[in-house]
């Protein structure tokens, strides 16, 4: 496994991604220490446990060299067990926080991820597909059969991550992620990752529909008024 993203790592250590946390969640300036505490907490946890791996899967596709990578990207067991501590404490509000911090920070692994396959591999992320997903009309229609979740378990194995998955397929660590990546050499179609938080607003990669309104409220800095 490949040691996590030192820059996203570093991050529970910024002042402005924290605050941006907390602007983007609608927390009281009152609890900016608290949240500040709990990023810190984290550090030890993903410094040790957090991690990512990549493989090609150029035998699906014949004849185009390295057009799809398998991707896998977990937080580690650690953040699990401290968000469980909080929770079993009756500390609800410390938990959710963690919650949130993690979800910010997979996020920010995307784009990462992205930056690092074209510096590393001199090709360009141009769309990412997450199992349980619908297929783009622009993407290889053969793709459609690997983003099944009964996938899953074998993704998982090939990856040889340390994550597995439950049978209603719930991965373990809980802050874990898993999807294919397609690679393009043209630079002007790469995708920052995932679209919520990308100012690229004409981009083939955008869902049609919109976010449902809780989303649209949550993400209202990266989106417009259809939640796009």
């Amino acid at each position: 496994m490949q040691t996590f993203f030192s820059e996203i790592t570093a991050l529970c250590s910024y002042e402005q991604f924290l605050h941006s946390v907390m602007e983007k969640y609608h927390y009281d300036p009152e609890e900016y220490p608290n949240l500040k505490r709990l990023a810190g907490e984290m550090i030890p946890c993903l410094e040790t446990e957090a991690g990512w791996q990549d493989r090609e899967i150029k035998e699906t596709f014949p004849g185009r060299d390295q057009s799809f990578l398998a991707v896998g990207i977990t937080l580690g067991k650690g953040i699990d067990a401290l968000q469980e501590k909080y929770l079993q404490n009756g500390f609800l509000t410390e938990s959710y926080m963690i919650e949130l911090l993690s979800g910010e920070l997979l996020l920010k692994s995307y784009r990462a991820y992205t930056e690092w396959v074209a510096v590393h591999r001199n090709l360009h992320v141009a769309r990412l597909h997450f199992l349980g997903g619908e297929i783009s009309e622009t993407s290889e229609p053969q793709i459609g059969s690997l983003l099944r979740l009964s996938n899953l378990p074998m993704l998982l194995q090939e990856l040889a991550l340390p994550v597995t998955c439950n049978a209603a397929y719930c991965m373990i660590p809980k802050k874990s992620v898993v999807f294919y990546a397609e690679l393009t050499k043209d630079p002007f179609t790469k995708c920052a990752g995932i679209c919520l938080g990308c100012g690229r607003r004409v981009c083939p990669n955008r869902p049609n529909r919109p976010l449902s309104y809780g989303y649209a409220r949550i993400f209202s800095k990266n989106t417009d008024e259809n939640g796009r």
